[in-house]
C-alpha cells in the first residue's frame, strides 16, 4: 500500500521543488516542518519504517537526517543503508558517490572506513577529506590516505579549520616518513651488502676476505626478513659467489696442504730409505753378501713406493743412486771373493791384479783386510780413507745445539718469541750439520721447543690492551697538530679502523679517552668539510653525465654484434668511475644511484642474456662429461673430456660464480676418468712389479745354478727370458748386468784355471829337463801345445851347446865369454835363414826344447838352457 500516495494523493511533498527541473530548498525551517516529517515524528516505529521505505528521493532523506529527531534520524539513516547495503555488505563495483553515501551513514567508523578506502581514487578521498560536510566522513577519509603529497594538501586546507583532520593527517605524515626513513635504512643496508659482495667478488681472495664476509653474511640473516619490499633477489647469488670463491681457497688450501702432506710423507720415506743404505755402507766392514743382497732388494722397493706418487729432489735421487751403486758393488765384489779369492793364494803381483780386476769396492768407503792385502800383493798404493760419517766428531756442533736450546727455553719462559724464533733458526742450521741418525735423535726435543713457540706467538696476539692505549696517545697527537684536514680526517679515521679492528673488550676508559679525543682532533675538519660540499654537488654533475652517456651507449648499440667482453668492461669501468664521483650529498647519491642503476641494468640485460646462452652451452659441457665419465672405457672418456675441455674455452663471457660452479662440475666428472685413469696404470704397474719380481727371482736362480755348475748355459736361458718378459728398461738392464756380471766371473773363473793348467805343464816340462828324462819318457799330452805341436819332429844331430846359446838368444841373456864367437856366428846364421824361418818366438822356443830332449845334454846344460828359458815363459 502506497501510504504517501493515500497522505497527499498526486501532491508532491513539502520538501520537493513546485516546479520540474528545481532542487529542493538545502535546508528547511526547524519551525517551519512540512507535513511528512510531523506525521513521520509522531508515528510509530513500524509505520515510520513503512512510510521512509517508500521515499525513493535521496533530497527527502537527508531533509529527515537533518530536521527530524534522534529517533526518527537513526532510523533512516539504518533504513537507508540496508538499501544501499544489501545482504549487510558492500556492493560489489559500488559508484564513488554511494560509497561516500554509506560512509556518511554509517555510524560504525570502520564501516564508514572500509567504505572510503573502497574508493579507488586517493584524490578522491582527499576530496572528501578536505570538503566533505560530515566531519566523521572527513576524518575517515583522512585516515584512508597514504600518499604523502596529498596528506600534505589536506593538512595544509585543515590547518586552523579542522583540528582532528589536520592531526589525524599530521600523524600519519610522520608515520609515513619514518617508515621511509626505515625502508630507506634497510635500503641502504642492502646497498651495502649488495655492493661490499660484488667488491669482494671482484677483488677475489684476500687476508679480511673471511672476516668481510662473514660480517656481510650476518648482515644479511638480520635483514633478510625485513625486505620484502626490496629487490634483493640477486644478493644471495653475490654472497654464494663470494661463498664459493671461499670455499675455492678452501679447496686449494686443503689441496695443498695434501699435497705439502703426502710430498713431506714421501719426503721422510725417502730419507728414510738412504738413512738405511748409509747405515749399510757404514757397516761395510761387516757386510754379508747374502743379507745386503736381500737388503738391497728391500731398499728398491722401498724407494719406488716412496718415489710412486712423487717423485724425489734431483740431490736426494742422485745420492740414493749412488748408495744403491756402492752396495750393488759391495755384494758383487764379496760374491767374487768369497767364490774366487777366498781360497786361493795371491803370491804375485800379477795374480792380485787379475783378481782385482774382478772386484769393485767403491773408492770412498773402507777396504776390508783382504783388500788391502789384495791390493799391496798387487803393487797398488792405498788410497786414503774417508772416515766414515758415524765416526765424525760432531761434538762442537751437538754442545752448540744444547747451548741454544737451553737458551730458548729461557727465552720462551721470559716470553722472546723473536728471541727463541732466532735461536730455532740457528738450531735448525746446525741440525743440518750432524748425520741423519743424531739429528733425528734431536728432533723430538726440537719441536717440543716450537710448539712452545708457536703458543707464545698465540698468546701475544690476545695482548690487545697495551695496542689500545698507543692508539689513544696517537689519537691525542692529533689534536691541535698542524696537518692538512683531509689528512687529518684520514689519520682520525685510519686509528677509529684499526680501533675496530682489536674488537670490543671492557675497556670503557680507553674508550671515552680515545673518542675524546677523536673529538678534539676532528674540530678543524669540520670547515674543511664544508667546502667539500661544493666539490660534492659537482660530482653529482659527473654522475649524472655518466648516466646520460651510459644511456646513449645502451640506446645507439648494435647487440646483436657486441663486443660482450668490452660490454662487461665498459659496466665495469662505469661502475668504477661511479664510485670515484663521491662523495655526494645522501638524496643526491639515492636519486643518482637509482638513475645510474637502472641504466646499468638496462645494459646488463643484454649482457645477461649473452650470460644466459654461454651458461647453457658450458652446462651441455658438463652433461656430456658426467655421460663420459659413466662409460666403461676410460680411455675413450679421457679423449671425450680432454676434447669437451678445449671446447669450454671457446665459449664466451660468463659470469664468475656459475661459471666456477660448473668448472667444479665438469673438474669432478675429469677427475673421477683420470682416476680411474690412474688405476688401471697403477693395476699395470703393479703388474710389471710382479713380473719384476718374478725375473729377478728366475735371473738370481739361473746365476746361481751357472755359478754352481760353473756353465754359463743357464745365463743364456734368463737372458732369453728377460728379453722377452717386457720388463721395464731399467729393471731389465739392471737384471742383465747381473746375468752380465757372473758371466764375467765364469770367464774369469775359467781363465784363471787355464792359466794355472798351462802354469803346472810348464812346471813338469822343466822338472823333466832337470830329471835328464829322454824324449820317450815324457808324454806329449801333458806338455804346453807350443812344445806339444813341435815334439813329434826330426831332432836327430841336435848340439846341446848351441841349443843352449839359441835359447839364451831367444832369452835376451849372455852366453859364457868362451861361447861368444860360436853365439855370434849362430846369430848370423839366423840372419841369413830368416830369423827362424818364419817361426815364432814360442815356436822357435817349443822347438829348442824338443830338440833337447833328443840329445845328450849334461847337467850343467840342462841348467844353462832351464835358466834362459824361464825367463821366457
Amino acid at each position: 500500500m502506497n501510504f504517501l500516495k493515500k497522505l497527499f494523493g498526486n501532491k508532491q511533498t513539502p520538501a520537493t521543488t513546485t516546479k520540474a527541473g528545481e532542487k529542493p530548498a538545502a535546508k528547511a525551517s526547524q519551525g517551519n516542518k512540512g507535513p511528512l516529517d510531523r506525521i513521520l515524528n509522531e508515528a510509530s516505529a513500524d509505520t515510520r519504517a513503512s512510510l521512509i521505505r517508500e521515499i525513493s528521493d535521496d533530497a527527502q532523506l537527508e531533509q529527515l537526517i537533518r530536521d527530524g529527531n534522534a529517533q526518527l534520524r537513526d532510523q533512516v539513516r539504518a533504513l537507508w543503508l540496508e538499501r544501499l547495503m544489501a545482504g549487510g555488505a558492500l556492493p560489489a563495483n559500488a559508484a564513488d558517490d554511494v560509497l561516500i553515501r554509506i560512509a556518511s551513514l554509517a555510524t560504525d567508523s570502520s564501516l564508514s572506513e572500509q567504505a572510503l578506502a573502497a574508493i579507488k581514487s586517493e584524490e578522491s578521498r582527499a576530496e572528501i577529506a578536505r570538503s566533505h560536510g560530515v566531519a566523521r566522513v572527513r576524518q575517515a577519509a583522512a585516515a584512508t590516505l597514504s600518499s604523502a603529497a596529498l596528506l600534505q594538501k589536506v593538512l595544509d586546507h585543515a590547518q586552523g579549520s579542522d583540528k582532528a583532520v589536520y592531526r589525524i593527517c599530521k600523524n600519519l605524515l610522520a608515520d609515513l616518513r619514518a617508515e621511509e626513513e626505515a625502508r630507506q635504512a634497510i635500503r641502504d643496508r642492502i646497498e651495502y651488502i649488495r655492493t661490499q659482495a660484488k667488491q669482494l667478488i671482484r677483488l677475489g681472495m684476500s687476508p679480511d676476505f673471511v672476516g668481510r664476509l662473514q660480517v656481510l653474511e650476518q648482515r644479511w640473516d638480520e635483514l633478510k626478513d625485513q625486505t620484502a619490499d626490496e629487490d634483493t633477489s640477486d644478493i644471495p647469488a653475490l654472497l654464494a659467489d663470494a661463498g664459493a670463491i671461499l670455499e675455492a681457497q678452501r679447496q686449494q688450501e686443503a689441496a695443498e696442504a695434501a699435497l705439502a702432506a703426502a710430498l713431506e710423507a714421501a719426503g721422510s720415506a725417502q730419507k728414510r730409505v738412504i738413512g738405511r743404505l748409509e747405515d749399510l755402507i757404514a757397516d761395510a766392514l761387516n757386510a754379508d753378501a747374502q743379507g745386503w743382497q736381500e737388503a738391497l732388494l728391500s731398499e728398491e722397493q722401498a724407494w719406488a713406493d716412496a718415489t710412486r706418487e712423487h717423485s724425489a729432489p734431483a740431490p736426494q735421487q742422485k745420492r740414493y743412486d749412488i748408495l744403491v751403486q756402492n752396495v750393488t758393488d759391495i755384494v758383487t765384489s764379496l760374491r767374487y771373493w768369497a767364490e774366487t779369492g777366498a781360497d786361493s793364494e795371491f803370491n804375485s803381483p800379477e795374480a792380485a791384479s787379475a783378481c782385482l780386476q774382478h772386484i769393485h769396492w767403491p773408492a770412498d768407503i773402507q777396504a776390508p783386510d783382504w783388500l788391502m792385502a789384495l791390493r799391496k800383493t798387487a803393487g797398488q798404493k792405498p788410497a786414503p780413507e774417508k772416515v766414515a760419517a758415524k765416526n765424525t766428531d760432531d761434538s762442537a756442533a751437538r754442545e752448540k745445539i744444547a747451548a741454544l736450546m737451553a737458551a730458548m727455553d729461557s727465552s720462551l719462559s721470559d716470553g722472546q718469541e723473536k728471541e727463541a724464533a732466532k735461536q730455532l733458526r740457528d738450531i735448525q742450521k746446525l741440525l743440518d750439520t750432524l748425520s741423519p741418525g743424531r739429528a733425528r735423535d734431536l728432533q723430538a726435543a726440537v719441536r717440543l721447543l716450537s710448539n712452545r713457540l708457536y703458543e707464545l706467538r698465540d698468546w701475544q696476539g690476545f695482548a690487545v690492551a697495551p695496542k689500545k692505549d698507543a692508539l689513544c696517545e696517537q689519537m691525542e697527537a692529533l689534536v691541535g697538530a698542524e696537518i692538512a684536514p683531509d689528512v687529518l680526517a684520514d689519520r682520525i679515521k685510519a686509528l677509529q679502523d684499526e680501533w675496530k679492528t682489536l674488537g670490543h673488550s671492557n675497556d670503557r676508559e680507553q674508550w671515552d679517552r680515545f673518542r675524546e679525543a677523536a673529538d678534539k682532533a676532528f674540530e678543524p675538519c669540520k670547515v674543511w668539510f664544508a667546502e667539500q660540499a661544493e666539490i660534492r654537488a659537482g660530482l653529482v654533475k659527473q654522475r649524472e653525465a655518466l648516466i646520460a652517456e651510459l644511456t646513449r651507449y645502451e640506446a645507439e648499440m648494435n647487440w646483436e654484434s657486441a663486443d660482450w667482453k668490452a660490454v662487461q668492461n665498459t659496466l665495469n669501468a662505469a661502475r668504477d668511475a661511479f664510485r670515484t664521483y663521491s662523495p655526494v650529498d645522501r638524496g643526491a647519491h639515492q636519486k643518482t644511484q637509482a638513475a645510474f642503476k637502472e641504466a646499468c641494468d638496462r645494459i646488463y640485460a643484454h649482457l645477461k642474456a649473452e650470460y644466459d646462452r654461454n651458461l647453457d652451452a658450458k652446462k651441455a659441457i658438463v652433461e656430456a662429461a658426467e655421460k663420459a665419465a659413466a662409460s666403461d672405457d676410460a680411455n675413450e672418456a679421457a679423449d671425450t673430456v680432454k676434447k669437451l675441455q678445449q671446447e669450454w674455452k671457446t665459449i664466451g663471457v660468463t659470469p664468475r660464480g656459475p661459471d666456477q660452479r660448473l668448472w667444479q662440475q665438469l673438474r669432478k666428472a675429469a677427475d673421477g676418468i683420470f682416476a680411474r685413469l690412474n688405476e688401471a696404470r697403477d693395476a699395470r704397474k703393479a703388474e710389471l712389479n710382479a713380473s719384476v719380481s718374478e725375473a729377478e727371482t728366475q735371473v738370481t736362480q739361473a746365476c746361481d745354478e751357472a755359478l754352481a755348475a760353473g756353465n754359463a748355459a743357464a745365463l743364456n736361458t734368463a737372458r732369453d727370458l728377460l728379453r722377452d718378459a717386457g720388463l721395464p728398461k731399467s729393471a731389465q738392464q739392471r737384471l742383465l748386468k747381473a746375468i752380465s756380471d757372473v758371466e764375467k766371473q765364469l770367464n774369469a773363473k775359467a781363465n784363471a784355471e787355464a792359466e794355472a793348467a798351462a802354469k803346472a805343464r810348464w812346471t813338469d816340462l822343466i822338472a823333466a829337463l832337470r830329471q835328464g828324462k829322454a824324449a820317450a819318457e815324457v808324454n806329449a799330452s801333458e806338455l804346453p801345445a807350443n812344445v806339444a805341436v813341435r815334439w813329434n819332429q826330426e831332432h836327430a844331430g841336435a848340439d846341446a851347446t848351441e841349443l843352449c846359446i839359441a835359447m839364451e838368444i831367444l832369452a835376451g841373456v849372455d852366453s859364457p865369454d868362451a861361447e861368444q864367437p860360436r853365439r855370434m856366428e849362430l846369430q848370423v846364421q839366423r840372419l841369413a835363414q830368416g830369423l827362424g824361418k818364419g817361426l815364432s818366438k814360442d815356436d822357435e822356443v817349443a822347438s829348442l826344447i824338443s830338440q833337447l830332449f833328443h840329445t845328450d845334454a849334461t847337467d850343467s846344460q840342462r841348467e844353462r838352457f832351464i835358466k834362459a828359458l824361464e825367463t821366457t815363459v
